[in-house]
């Protein structure tokens, strides 16, 4: 009994890791495919890691090179500091920096564990995994998820989720590096808007000192100077200055509520002191440290699409007092300095970004090429240079098409849209003639004024390799067991036939048992290979006019034995006059026998299940059959996901397989032109339903 238990508890480990497999490398197609967005990603790829491994709850960091953080995705409440304290001494920093997994069977003996904000003894998990996020030998983050009792997880668990980081680590990189990299090119176009505007000098520096020299031959004031406000501290920073006291004044800071260039800069507007001894708004420090007494002061805001970036003022003029004349000409000055001043400040930002960029986009871990809209290559990054073989200069002269075999080319460049990225499977043909299988995310995006195609290549030789693995392994199923198979069938069909009348009954059971396993695998290989064959697209040719009512008596006598053991009874309901089928007759009464085991397996004694057929009421073309049980039924939120491949029910202790029977039914009909779907039964249970076609007149 152990043995079995223990075997059908690897079976569902094997199949829930298929199945994990299956859902995480769907996911994360779709994601890519609809666009690298990290805030979709994180949360998708903790709620497979939750949901697989029945968890309480879980979190997701993501870290820079320096491991400093990035992003974060978790549950509960989030602290800067905490989460400070996670990265220096928690059990996520410790996966990060030394790149192992952990397994906490009880936090409370395990200093690593931090108790989270407003968590408490009874809230706080026990168990926990975590498992860090791997690319090319670099960790960038970390997955752990919680529960609530202790010694919660096993080895498997953490094979699991150790499976699901490794499949979501490229993923996160490449959204990252994708975030990044357009955000420096949004700056990068502000670079080349900027510079159609500028026709002097882009030195803020050198802008600032030649606007104090024109403001002294205008002003004629004893000093000058222009202070820049300083982001970060809310400061204003006093960058130039001329005239008396001016090699103090620069580099003095001035907070935002003292002074009257602090006033102007928090009110944006320009103000005038005749006489600074009267105005309590004047700061005193500036004299102190100048040893130059101010008499009077004008000032006016640098002030650029409503935000102030500075200020300019004007001390103690030469020949009498400043007038209002002097303010408006101050202020006049102010505008064509902001105008200077803000494109000067945006040209430094764009060249560090640009910087920026060109980092991200070097290092980053799949090929990139940059083309025109005609398809020439413009630009390379250095994974490219190391796949394709080509120097940069050689890439310059070629076009994109160059690098495809004409057996794979790629779209014409005017067909990639420009809101939506292309993803398709194509080959490359590196500069020594070898063929590389790759997967290219193509998408127009914008360089400045200039509209770029970017081409993403992503070696899949590994999945290709895996790929022609799974067809290796589908052709020894059919030629290697299939045949056998048959002749054990064969072999037991005449057993059977041989047993003397006065033998043990025995004998009888053990061969009706082998016969019925032996049927089963042989059933069970057939589906793979018709899944795969559905799969790839293959039509049903095989097709011939089928009697609705003599294949249900077949589906009917091959339940026979189940029915009889349940003390079940199978039920036809036919319409009177039902037209026959146009269909391949052993796929569609397989498609009939998986209903009906799957009803008999959540029915109880004495259910009896109903197989009904009918004119389709809304597809005059189509015949409707169902399968009705009174059993215990599908919950409404697998009704969907129920036909998917290794899709099972939650909680479905009593069933085996590896949830495949029902995949390959929905493959079947929609092959036939048909839909299959599950309802709740009149009575309780589960009623599937499907429709296939009616055969054409000409034909009978």
């Amino acid at each position: 009994m152990a043995d079995t238990e223990f075997k059908a508890s690897d079976e569902r480990w094997a199949r829930e890791s298929l199945r994990t497999l299956y859902v995480i490398n769907g996911m994360l197609k779709r994601v890519e495919a609809d666009g690298l967005h990290i805030e979709v990603i994180l949360p998708r790829v903790l709620d497979v890691a939750v949901k697989q491994l029945s968890a309480q709850d879980g979190s997701i960091i993501v870290v820079n090179r320096d491991l400093g953080i990035e992003h974060v995705w978790l549950t509960g409440n989030r602290t800067d500091v905490f989460l400070d304290g996670v990265m220096k001494g928690g059990v996520a920093g410790d996966v990060i920096r030394n790149k192992r997994p952990a397994v906490i069977q009880d936090t409370r003996n395990d200093a690593r564990w931090l108790p989270g904000p407003n968590e408490t003894e009874e809230t706080q998990p026990l168990s926990v995994l975590c498992t860090p996020f791997i690319v090319r030998d670099r960790s960038i983050g970390a997955i752990t998820i919680h529960k609530r009792g202790i010694d919660q997880f096993n080895e498997r668990d953490l094979n699991l989720l150790t499976t699901i980081s490794s499949q979501a680590s490229s993923t996160i990189e490449n959204a990252r590096i994708y975030e990044q990299s357009q955000r420096q090119l949004k700056e990068m176009a502000l670079l080349n808007k900027a510079s159609r505007v500028i026709n002097e000098s882009l030195d803020i520096n050198q802008i600032m000192q030649s606007l104090l020299a024109q403001m002294n031959d205008l002003l004629h004031a004893e000093a000058l100077s222009i202070a820049m406000v300083d982001k970060q501290t809310h400061e204003l920073v006093f960058r130039v200055a001329e005239g008396v006291g001016s090699d103090k004044i620069v580099n003095m800071r001035l907070p935002a509520n003292s002074g009257l260039s602090g006033w102007v800069m928090q009110q944006a507007e320009p103000a005038l002191v005749a006489d600074t001894s009267k105005d309590s708004r004047f700061y005193r420090g500036a004299d102190e440290r100048t040893g130059h007494h101010t008499r009077a002061m004008i000032c006016a805001p640098i002030q650029f699409k409503e935000e102030v970036l500075g200020t300019i003022q004007a001390i103690n003029p030469i020949n009498g007092t400043f007038s209002q004349e002097d303010l408006n000409l101050l202020v006049n000055l102010a505008n064509i300095a902001s105008s200077a001043i803000a494109n000067a400040q945006q040209f430094a930002r764009i060249q560090e970004a640009e910087v920026r960029y060109m980092t991200l986009f070097q290092s980053s871990v799949d090929p990139i090429i940059l083309t025109d809209s005609a398809g020439m290559i413009v630009e390379v990054n250095a994974k490219s240079v190391e796949l394709f073989q080509y120097q940069r200069e050689e890439f310059l002269e070629m076009s994109i098409q160059d690098l495809h075999p004409p057996f794979s080319p790629l779209p014409e460049p005017y067909l990639i849209q420009r809101d939506k990225p292309e993803v398709f499977n194509s080959q490359i043909i590196t500069k020594d003639e070898k063929n590389v299988h790759v997967e290219v995310h193509a998408k127009r995006t914008f360089y400045g004024d200039s509209e770029l195609l970017q081409w993403i290549h992503h070696d899949i030789s590994k999945q290709i390799e895996l790929e022609e693995m799974r067809e290796d392994l589908t052709a020894m199923l059919f030629h290697d067991l299939q045949s056998p198979l048959s002749n054990v069938i064969a072999s037991l069909d005449l057993l059977t036939e041989e047993i003397p009348p006065n033998s043990d009954p025995s004998f009888a059971i053990m061969l009706d048992i082998a016969m019925r396993s032996s049927r089963r695998l042989q059933t069970l290989i057939k589906s793979l290979l018709d899944i795969n064959q559905l799969e790839a697209g293959h039509p049903v040719s095989d097709r011939d006019i089928v009697d609705v009512s003599k294949l249900l008596d077949e589906v009917r006598e091959m339940a026979t034995p189940r029915l009889d053991k349940y003390d079940i009874e199978l039920i036809p309901d036919l319409q009177p006059g039902l037209p026959e089928i146009f269909a391949e007759e052993d796929m569609i009464r397989r498609v009939l026998v998986n209903l009906v085991d799957n009803s008999l397996k959540y029915s109880q004694t004495d259910q009896d299940i109903v197989i009904s057929a009918l004119i389709a009421p809304e597809e005059a073309d189509k015949v409707l059959i169902s399968v009705t049980d009174k059993g215990v039924g599908i919950p409404k939120k697998f009704h969907k996901t129920i036909f998917e491949k290794f899709e099972r029910v939650a909680n479905e202790s009593t069933s085996k397989g590896l949830g495949l029977g029902l995949a390959f039914c929905r493959l079947a009909i929609e092959a036939h032109g048909g839909r299959i779907w599950v309802e709740d039964g009149p009575e309780g249970g589960a009623r599937f339903s499907f429709t296939v076609p009616i055969a054409p007149k000409e034909m009978l």
